[in-house]
């Protein structure tokens, strides 16, 4: 019930920012356990952005990603915060929490950071890394990718 009640205010809270622009990005790389990191786990993950301002995002994530050979689409609620250091390179820390959905269904939560390259006004460059927690399987994996933000 606390779940559904924080996604109720969270839905609420979004409604009553003006939307200020479209975003989005897409990323690519790969999700390993930690203590196999040499391991080839594709990971495609991709949001869609509500700005509230320049340097804080909030919004929903999915794609694709492989864990042990297991198929997966996670679905989750994320958040995006640039941090005031730099210019043309500033630095991100994000964070998702959601579900991932397959045979091996389970909630998930990632935490992660990197850079964001300013390629101009509307897009940068990303290069990210982080770690993800999968509640049902009680692992963690970290992941490395790379993509695109778009901010129209």
């Amino acid at each position: 019930m606390k779940k559904f009640l924080a996604a109720i205010l969270f839905v609420f809270a979004i409604a009553a920012v003006p939307a200020n622009a479209f975003t989005m990005d897409v990323q690519a790389g790969v999700v390993n356990h930690a203590s196999e990191l040499f391991k080839f786990n594709l990971n495609i993950y991709g949001h869609l952005w509500y700005r509230i301002d320049q340097m804080l995002f909030v919004g929903v994530g999915s794609g694709y990603q492989e864990i042990d050979n297991v198929g997966l689409v996670p679905v989750s609620g994320a958040l995006w915060v640039r941090l005031p250091i730099g210019s043309q390179i500033l630095p991100v820390a994000t964070g998702d929490l959601g579900y991932l959905i397959g045979s091996d269904h389970q909630l998930f939560w990632k935490v992660g950071g990197g850079l964001d390259i300013k390629n101009g006004d509307y897009s940068s460059i990303l290069v990210m890394s982080g770690y993800e927690f999968l509640d049902h399987a009680g692992k963690g994996y970290v992941y490395v990718q790379a993509g695109i933000l778009v901010e129209l």
